[in-house]
């Protein structure tokens, strides 16, 4: 077995026999460093399926890693086939749901149900840095290969979990065995009552939120791990909760109703306004009036420094509480300005505000296109497909690749071959006893 791998920025890269990277001198005599993607050399071993958990393997391969994508030999993830789909050259369904959360990484598929596939599993797992799942809890424990039988054999393993309501062995919850997705988790935290609505039937927010936001917190958990293992030298389990994830996020009514007891109503928290979507005379933007410095701008900005000193405007929440009467001002003043016209006028006065833009304006958006944030992927089913690309940004680390998500079993021969030293005939042996 290996010796464990480091953090590439830290010692040397052990897997490869690599040497630390030596500082270099420019012309000008400073220190540079030769570097590559953060987490180059580190190995990541998931068993992934829909959003969640395949969005944190993503980003930790954008970042340099190596990840292999265990799944199921027939079907394999299940967003391969979750509508909207196209069928490949072999006829089977091509789901543009995998496009969104799987490039730059491999697949292998692997039985975990057979004896041989979850013997092949541990042995990848004496080679991984990192195990990521997203299945109900405790189905890796008992098939052997959570996180007690994982990290008996590889202590420095981190291993990342992720669910509706967390794992038994990390604080266990009532709700453990319910099944979730992300519509679950916005219901249950209170998210699907903050959006304005007509009526009383809470409403999605009409995208992954909570999936998203446990992607987010996994990465995060499992880069905390990594840094922390260059200390005590030894892994640990990181425990995702979508609904703890989803209630993070509404932080606000969480202190807002602990403070006043009163259960906020639908839309903007009643703590300021105008911050809101208003109309110009072709088309909406929002105005974000927050704190008493940036009132007193906007009322100079659309020439009515009056209605500072007016005690119904007297502070932020006076505001809300009487928001049809400053609206009457606000809607007074964009009448006759198009959008540009007074946006313009509004950020030379220092008052935050944008457009509202819908999505096709984000393919024609200047920022979008300055900061790479579309990523275009050549699919042999769909096609040119652009995708949303990475937030992260580093000073001296290129843009991430937009390598197509593999085909399922594309790199089986590749992987065992490299992480196991399985020769071809092995290799077959196993293909014959449907293991792979």
């Amino acid at each position: 077995m290996r010796r464990p791998a480091h953090l590439a920025s830290a010692l040397c890269n052990e897997r490869t026999g690599d040497k630390m990277e030596e500082a270099l001198h420019d012309s000008r005599g400073e220190d540079k460093i030769r570097v590559g993607r953060p987490l180059d050399g580190i190995r990541v071993l998931t068993v992934e399926n829909f959003i969640a958990a395949p969005f944190a393997s993503m980003w930790l391969a954008d970042a340099g890693a190596e990840v292999v994508k265990i799944e199921a030999r027939e079907g394999g993830d299940f967003a391969r086939s979750t509508s909207p789909v196209r069928p490949g050259a072999d006829g089977k369904p091509s789901g543009l749901a995998f496009l969104r959360t799987n490039r730059n990484k491999k697949s292998v598929t692997l039985d975990l149900k057979h004896a041989e596939g979850q013997r092949l599993f541990k042995e990848l797992a004496t080679q991984a840095d990192v195990v990521l799942e997203n299945l109900r809890p405790n189905v890796m424990d008992r098939l052997g290969i959570g996180y007690a039988e994982l990290s008996r054999i590889n202590p420095r393993l981190i291993y990342g979990a992720i669910s509706g309501f967390g794992h038994d062995d990390i604080l266990p919850s009532p709700y453990g065995d319910f099944p979730a997705f992300d519509i679950v988790g916005q219901a249950m935290s209170g998210l699907m009552y903050r959006p304005e609505r007509t009526g009383d039937r809470p409403t999605y927010l009409g995208f992954s939120l909570a999936d998203i936001e446990c992607g987010v917190l996994a990465l995060y958990g499992v880069v905390l791990a990594l840094l922390h293992r260059q200390t005590t030298g030894k892994g640990k389990k990181i425990d995702i909760s979508m609904y703890d994830a989803s209630l993070v996020l509404n932080e606000i009514s969480v202190a807002m109703y602990s403070a006043t007891k009163r259960t906020a109503p639908p839309g903007v928290h009643a703590v300021t306004a105008p911050f809101g979507t208003y109309r110009a005379k072709d088309g909406y933007i929002v105005i974000a009036v927050l704190g008493e410095h940036i009132w007193k701008r906007f009322a100079d900005v659309i020439g009515r420094p009056d209605l500072t000193s007016d005690p119904r405007f007297a502070d932020g929440m006076l505001r809300k509480q009487h928001l049809d009467a400053l609206n009457v001002e606000i809607d007074a003043w964009l009448a006759d300005r198009s959008r540009e016209t007074a946006l313009a006028t509004l950020r030379a006065g220092g008052v935050p505000c944008s457009t509202v833009n819908d999505v096709p304006d984000l393919f024609e958006c200047p920022h979008v296109a300055a900061r790479k944030m579309l990523m275009t992927l050549d699919d042999p089913v769909w096609g040119h497909i652009e995708v949303a690309g990475n937030p992260v940004k580093m000073s001296d680390v290129p843009e991430p690749e937009a390598k197509t998500p593999p085909k399922l079993g594309e790199h089986n021969s590749n992987v065992l071959h490299e992480w196991l030293g399985m020769n071809e005939d092995e290799i077959g042996r196993l293909e014959e006893l449907k293991v792979i």
